[in-house]
């Protein structure tokens, strides 16, 4: 260890005509000879001189005044004495602890776990939280030691190690996926895939997950192969922010290293207090926020950071809480990714439990020996550990590219195999790419040459999307997608429906003309979405100039429910105006048309919202008392964990709206719902991977219609009510079989919403049904 003061060496004795003990004459006597010597007679010549008396020294000088404190006073003048030398101020580093590298193990297996499948690790993301303590603590331990050792805290090497450590292995595995995602993606996502790897390169993916996410039309969309970097980003933006903020602790505390810490301490409890807090109101309104956001997450870092400003206070933990905490933090961990799911609101308050889970481990190994550190110590957990990095980069990518490459349906068995084939590439990594660049004498002596082999990282990377993406672009300028609805033929009758429906069970070739086409469907939306008339997830306030038809006309018709309602505004549109209808728009995302409690992942928990714009548009009705209300929704929606979800209980919800509307709508229609994915994954996606055998994408009709006992509950209480019931399903399956393509036109555009061509084409259909007014 080095101090910032080293002792001085001690003086050499002086050479020459210099005194010291060597040079000074002293008496050639030893003690008590004088007592037993007697004095030697000389004869010597009388003097001339006269006898002097013996000598006597004068006497000492008045006392001078005290000079002041910190003055020395010898001399003519007064100068400053010089400062006792501080003893030398010393902080104990972290070194290498395996217990960490095993925590490291850990961390990325359970993430590994749930990606695969397994049932029993759902909560297995919790890993990513175990690694943001891990990393809070690391990087702060280093930046405290440099201030102890240096006195200061340096930017440009602080960036360049990690530019070294993050950037060589990060980069490697993003333009793998960049051009493995060209290879082998859908062309309907390969655009977003690419706006994805780009915010990558520059540390923002997690901001533009938290976009994509919240919007409701993208829950169903397939997972993006660079979902793992968002935890990467959050480090990122961590880095950028936590060494300036050290540094201006440091400047407050005058460079006192002792002070710093204290100062650094309250800063990290502050930081560590407000996050949490953000993060637990956060994951009440939208979940996907609060999960991808730096600073609903940044408290998990600060946790570790508190850790590493209480180094010397930890090595004093005794055995017996060592014991205790190892054994109980690494119970906390594993607890929190067997018991925790996709239901569980996370991050919040529940992220506290692998948080701290974490932090006592890392506590636990810094005081004493216990149990859970030498268990993580071991060779399985060690070699784990040192590959944990490499191996949390490769392993999604593979698990999302390579089913693609080889046409194979994930499985629980196939991503085991995956997961094993990407420790290999994980161990390839690790020793080809990570050690080699990291440990490289050139970038370490200079911290010029880490940076610059950051900015090539960078560059590479952003050289890779923009060659894949210009150079070879698979997607045509979004200008040529654009569907005009007015050329849609529309089907006549319900033979001519039945007609289209077995062509397109009997397709097998993507035609050339296909609307939307493959590359413009993700933007394919009805008119009331972008205008703002259809509300999202958050928004309970009704829109003030959403009417459409004739909006002069003097009879009022409103579309009222969910996204599956808004589906069918293009075919109900050019009804409205053709008949001089009034039509006014009530729709927002998620939340029927039902009277009943929703649970909704995207606000984190029950759907309040949706029940206070129910009420507000049931006493719209109440007041405009308008001549036709048509509703529809989604057939089983997800219901609050204490809610009944039996069919009963779904056919009082419409019981109860239907009492409310009835008696104020002079016409009231009920749409039923339309199918969906049984897999979940979007249709157009199934139609992009086989573009000449398209066939393998129709649904059975017995899997896509929903089979919960709801449609034939609510259907029966529709009826009941006095509604008058309009059953779709015949318009998009036949003979059992449901084809995703009918002529030029896709049926879908993502699992569950009809396309706004198709809907179109079904504009007579839906007139012929609808009672007259």
């Amino acid at each position: 260890m080095t101090s910032p003061q080293p002792p001085r060496p001690q003086s050499r004795a002086a050479t020459g005509g210099g005194v010291n003990e060597e040079t000074l004459h002293l008496p050639a006597t030893t003690p008590g000879s004088a007592a037993h010597t007697s004095p030697v007679t000389q004869r010597t010549a009388p003097s001339p001189y006269p006898v002097r008396p013996p000598f006597r020294a004068p006497a000492p000088p008045p006392p001078a005044p005290p000079a002041p404190p910190g003055m020395r006073t010898t001399g003519a003048h007064p100068r400053p004495a010089p400062a006792p030398a501080r003893p030398p101020q010393r902080w104990e580093g972290v070194g290498f602890r395996p217990d960490i590298q095993g925590l490291r193990a850990v961390a990325v297996a359970l993430v590994l776990l749930s990606h695969a499948g397994f049932a029993f690790a759902q909560g297995g993301y919790v890993g990513v939280d175990v690694f943001f303590v891990v990393s809070g603590f690391l990087i702060t331990s280093l930046l405290v030691k440099e201030v102890f050792d240096t006195g200061k805290i340096s930017i440009a090497g602080f960036y360049a190690r990690r530019a070294r450590r993050i950037l060589p292995a990060a980069s490697a595995v993003t333009i793998a996926t960049v051009l493995g995602a060209w290879l082998w993606f859908p062309v309907t996502r390969l655009e977003a895939v690419m706006q994805d790897a780009f915010t990558v390169i520059v540390y923002a993916v997690n901001y533009r997950f938290v976009a994509t996410e919240t919007e409701y039309l993208n829950a169903d969309q397939m997972p993006s192969p660079f979902q793992q970097y968002w935890s990467l980003a959050v480090e990122e933006q961590f880095y950028v922010v936590w060494p300036l903020l050290l540094i201006g602790l440091l400047v407050l505390a005058k460079r006192a290293p002792r002070k710093f810490v204290n100062s650094a301490l309250a800063a990290c409890a502050g930081l560590f207090a407000l996050s949490l807090v953000l993060s637990v109101l956060t994951t009440q309104v939208s979940q996907p926020t609060a999960y991808y956001a730096a600073h609903t997450r940044i408290w998990e870092l600060a946790a570790g950071a508190i850790l590493a400003l209480m180094l010397p206070t930890l090595k004093r933990i005794p055995k017996v809480l060592a014991w205790i905490l190892g054994l109980a933090g690494l119970a906390a961990i594993i607890a929190a990714g067997v018991v925790y799911d996709a239901a569980t609101p996370f991050p919040g308050y529940t992220a506290l439990l692998p948080v701290l889970g974490a932090a006592a481990l890392i506590a636990a190994g810094t005081g004493a020996a216990n149990p859970a550190s030498s268990l993580l110590g071991t060779g399985p957990f060690q070699y784990v550990g040192k590959i944990s990095y490499s191996l949390y980069l490769w392993h999604w990518p593979i698990l999302i590219l390579i089913p693609l490459a080889v046409g194979a349906e994930p499985t629980v068995g196939l991503n085991v195999v995956l997961i094993l084939a990407t420790i290999a590439v994980a161990q390839l990594s690790y020793l080809y790419i990570e050690e080699p660049l990291r440990r490289a004498r050139p970038l370490k002596t200079s911290n010029m040459w880490g940076l610059v082999t950051g900015v090539a990282c960078s560059l590479l990377g952003i050289g890779m999307v923009l060659v894949l993406t210009l150079g070879f672009g698979k997607v045509p300028p979004q200008e040529d997608d654009a569907v005009d609805l007015e050329a849609v033929e529309e089907v006549e009758d319900v033979s001519e429906i039945e007609t289209r429906l077995q062509e397109g069970i009997a397709t097998t070739q993507v035609p050339a003309d296909l609307e939307p086409s493959l590359t413009g469907v993700a933007t394919d939306q009805p008119e009331i979405y972008g205008n703002g008339c259809h509300l999202d997830a958050w928004t309970e306030d009704l829109p003030g100039d959403c009417v459409f038809g004739d909006t002069e006309g003097d009879k009022t018709v409103m579309l009222v429910g969910d996204s599956h309602a808004a589906q069918w505004f293009p075919a109900l549109e050019p009804i409205a105006e053709a008949n001089g209808w009034k039509l006014l728009t009530r729709t927002k995302s998620a939340c029927t048309p039902a009277t009943v409690t929703v649970y909704n992942g995207d606000v984190g928990g029950e759907y309040t919202g949706c029940a206070d714009w129910r009420d507000s548009v049931l006493d719209e009705i109440d007041e405009i008392k308008p001549a036709m209300v048509v509703l529809s929704g989604e057939d089983a929606p997800p219901l609050v964990e204490w809610e009944d979800d039996s069919p009963e209980r779904w056919a009082q919800g419409w019981t109860d709206t239907l009492a409310r509307i009835t008696p104020s709508a002079g016409q009231t229609v009920v749409l039923t719902d339309t199918p969906r994915s049984p897999s979940g994954d979007p249709i157009p996606d199934c139609v992009a991977l086989h573009q000449d055998s398209v066939d393998e994408c129709v649904m059975e009709r017995s899997e896509a219609v929903d089979d919960s006992g709801n449609r034939e509950a609510a259907f029966a209480a529709e009826q009941e009510a006095g509604a008058q019931v309009v059953e779709t399903v015949g318009w998009f399956c036949y003979a059992g079989e449901c084809p995703v393509v009918t002529g030029n036109l896709l049926v879908y555009r993502d699992s569950h919403h009809m396309s706004t061509p198709y809907a179109r084409s079904l504009t007579q259909l839906l007139e012929e049904r609808l009672p007259a007014l």
